[in-house]
This record gives structure tokens, sequence and C-alpha cells, in this order.
């Protein structure tokens, strides 16, 4: 005999871990998008496999590993917006896209302009990144991870 009740059912769809899981599973379709973007027009796919071979560059790890951090980035997003007003927020589309686009903008600003050029650089493979790493392409490729997390996530939120 179950123990659950209709309450306990909806605590279940829309609890915090339903709000992690469902943007992590987001951040993992935006994250699609975002590799085709890497991969097709920066090129640069196998330098994220690179990071984790010691400098060989792997088209499969590279994808492996880039699925893997939006996985872990988009739930670290629902984590986040998965607080007091700003679930309030997230739950409408535009904020949550305007979310999404500030969240992504904070991790390239991290993960491109610091850990990647000191992370590529040390195994060998940076070419002597500089740091801080600006680039814009890689930006543009964030915001797309980001409005789609933030838009995806919107949605997973207002049912």
């Amino acid at each position: 005999m179950s123990t659950h009740t209709t309450a306990d059912a909806s605590t279940l769809d829309h609890g915090p871990t339903a709000v992690v899981g469902r943007a992590a599973l987001v951040g993992v379709l935006a994250g699609l998008a975002f590799g085709a973007l890497v991969q097709f027009q920066l090129g640069r796919m196998t330098a994220i496999g690179a990071m984790y071979t010691l400098g060989d560059p792997s088209l499969t790890v590279g994808w492996i590993a880039h699925l893997f951090h939006a996985a872990l980035f988009g739930a670290f997003f629902g984590v986040l917006v998965d607080t007091g007003v700003v679930r309030e927020h997230a739950t409408r589309l535009a904020p949550g896209v305007a979310l999404g686009a500030a969240y992504a903008t904070a991790l390239w600003l991290v993960n491109i302009g610091l850990v990647w050029p000191l992370w590529l650089n040390a195994v060998g493979f940076g070419a002597d990144l500089p740091v801080p790493n600006v680039a814009a392409m890689p930006l543009v490729g964030h915001l797309v991870w980001g409005v789609l997390l933030g838009a995806g996530t919107a949605i997973a939120l207002s049912r």
C-alpha cells in the first residue's frame, strides 16, 4: 500500500530535488546546442577533451566532459533559482531567460576567462592563452546555453 498522498506527489514533482533535476536536464539539452557551436563554429571541442587527457585532444572526451559540465552547471542554476523571490521570477519566461543569460555570462567570465586558459596552458594545449581570456565567440556560446537554460527552466518550473 502506498503511503504517498496527493500532496506528497505534488511535493515530489515541484520540490527542490525536482527543480535541480529538471534544470540539470535542461542544461544538457542546452549543452547540445552549445556543443554544436563549440565543435562546428569554434572547432574547440577537442580542447575540452585535452583538459581531461593531459593535453591529448579528444572529441569523445570533449563531448562527455562538455555535457557533464552542462548538467552540473544546469543543476547549480536549479539550486540558485529555487530560492525565495528568485524562484518567482524564474518561473516566468522573460525573467528566466535574463537569469539564465546572467548566469551564463558569470560562468563565461570564470571558466573561459580564468579556468580554461590556466588549465589548457597547464596541460600544454593552450598555446599560451592569455589570462584573462575574454574571447567573444565563447561568450556567444555561453549565452545560447544560458538563454536556453533560463527558458527551459522557466517552462519546467511553471508546470
